[in-house]
């Protein structure tokens, strides 16, 4: 059985678009903050950590939204941070709308990349629950283009994960009510 997955279009569309200057107002803001420590040798995951702090403990709502408008040009890595906040952050704070306005902005590839790093990696039912649900979003928003996109860029797994949940909400309420008791639907008799 051939696969559908294919790691070459995956490791194509998870490249961030992070440039020079987007590095330097990461910095501003952080310097802004008091939080910039020899930045000189950060890595591209300790800028996305530096990124992520300043949003979490900053008071200033214009270096959040700042910040709002970095994350997608981290790409797919930007993906796991933003779902933690948007799951873990009280609801009542500005955190999660934030990080999913953010997440809304990332080019559909790198998003779905990203929330199927989640849905493979994590072991957090709440986690992973948002990843499905964004993902089933995605899918209801740009219909066609992301159905043909997505058994490229997701795992296996996670293909059949989606393919289940698109079963379950499926109109027919007998099959939805098996699949909601892991029941297979009565066998139909044919005729011929």
């Amino acid at each position: 059985m051939p696969t559908l997955f294919a790691p070459h279009l995956t490791s194509f569309h998870s490249q961030p678009s992070l440039q020079g200057h987007d590095l330097v107002t990461i910095c501003n803001l952080a310097d802004a903050e008091g939080s910039v420590e020899n930045v000189e040798s950060y890595s591209f995951d300790q800028f996305l950590g530096l990124a992520i702090h300043l949003f979490i403990t900053t008071q200033s709502q214009h270096t959040r939204e700042q910040l709002v408008q970095q994350f997608p040009k981290f790409g797919s890595a930007a993906v796991l941070p933003l779902v933690k906040v948007i799951c873990r952050m009280p609801p009542q704070s500005e955190l999660p709308l934030l990080a999913q306005a953010s997440l809304e902005d990332m080019a559909p590839p790198s998003l779905i990349i990203g929330l199927n790093q989640v849905l493979d990696c994590e072991t957090d039912d709440d986690l992973r629950e948002i990843a499905i649900q964004k993902l089933m979003n995605l899918m209801q928003k740009y219909d066609q283009s992301v159905l043909l996109l997505l058994p490229k860029l997701v795992s296996q797994q996670t293909w059949r994960l989606l393919k289940l949940h698109l079963l379950a909400e499926s109109p027919y309420p007998k099959f939805n009510q098996a699949c909601l008791n892991n029941k297979l639907p009565v066998k139909v008799k044919c005729s011929l």
